[in-house]
C-alpha cells in the first residue's frame, strides 16, 4: 500500500504542533529559562513580554551564544540570546508551506497561530520524524538519474546523497540516521 505523499504534505500543521510548549519571560535568566526547558523535556521556549511572544530561545542558543561566548548563564538574560519575533504560521497552513517557510528562513520552529494568537509550536523534527504520532514522508522528485531535494531545489545523484544532504543542509547530523541524542 502506497503513502499518498500529497496528502501528507496537504495536512495542516496543527496535526503536528505542540500546544504545551514552554513560556518564558523575557527578564528571566538563561539558567532559569534552561531548567524550565530541562523539566518540560523541551529543546525551546518561547519569551514571553507579560502575554506577548517576543522571540524564542532554544538549547542551540544557549549554546553557542552563553557557553561558548562564555558568558555567566545566571547574568545573563534570556532576552539577549533569543531569536526574535517569533516566525508563525496559521493553525490551518500546510504541511508543505510550514516546511518550505523554515527552510527559506533557515530555521526549525514556527510559532502556530489561530486568530491572531499564538496557540502552539510546530517544529521541522515533529513534521519530518513522526511527532505527535504522525508522519510526513519527505518527498522525493526524481528525475532518471537524479533526486532533487525538497527544501532547496538541490538536485543530488540518488537517496542516499539527499539523505546525507537533508542532514547536513536542513536538520543536523544524525537525525534521519536515528540519532535523537541532539534532539
Amino acid at each position: 500500500m502506497g503513502v499518498d505523499l500529497q496528502k501528507s504534505l496537504d495536512q495542516p500543521v496543527s496535526d503536528f504542533m505542540s500546544a504545551g510548549f514552554v513560556r518564558v519571560m523575557f527578564d528571566d535568566s538563561v539558567t532559569d529559562s534552561a531548567r524550565a526547558m530541562q523539566k518540560a523535556g523541551a529543546t525551546e521556549a518561547v519569551v514571553m513580554r507579560q502575554e506577548d511572544p517576543i522571540g524564542i530561545v532554544t538549547e542551540r542558543d544557549i549554546l553557542y551564544k552563553v557557553v561558548a561566548a562564555g558568558l555567566d548563564p545566571s547574568a545573563t538574560k534570556v532576552r539577549e540570546v533569543m531569536c526574535a519575533p517569533v516566525a508563525t504560521v496559521g493553525s490551518t497552513a500546510k504541511v508543505m508551506d510550514a516546511i518550505a517557510k523554515m527552510s527559506k528562513l533557515g530555521i526549525r520552529r514556527l510559532g502556530v497561530t489561530k486568530n491572531g494568537k499564538l496557540v502552539g509550536l510546530v517544529t521541522q523534527k515533529a513534521m519530518v520524524s513522526g511527532g505527535l504520532d504522525k508522519n510526513v514522508v519527505l518527498p522525493e522528485l526524481a528525475s532518471p538519474n537524479a533526486v532533487v531535494c525538497p527544501y532547496c531545489g538541490a538536485t543530488l545523484g540518488d537517496r542516499n546523497e539527499l539523505s546525507r544532504h537533508i542532514d547536513h543542509a536542513h536538520l543536523g547530523l544524525g537525525l534521519l540516521e536515528g540519532d535523537l541524542s541532539k534532539w
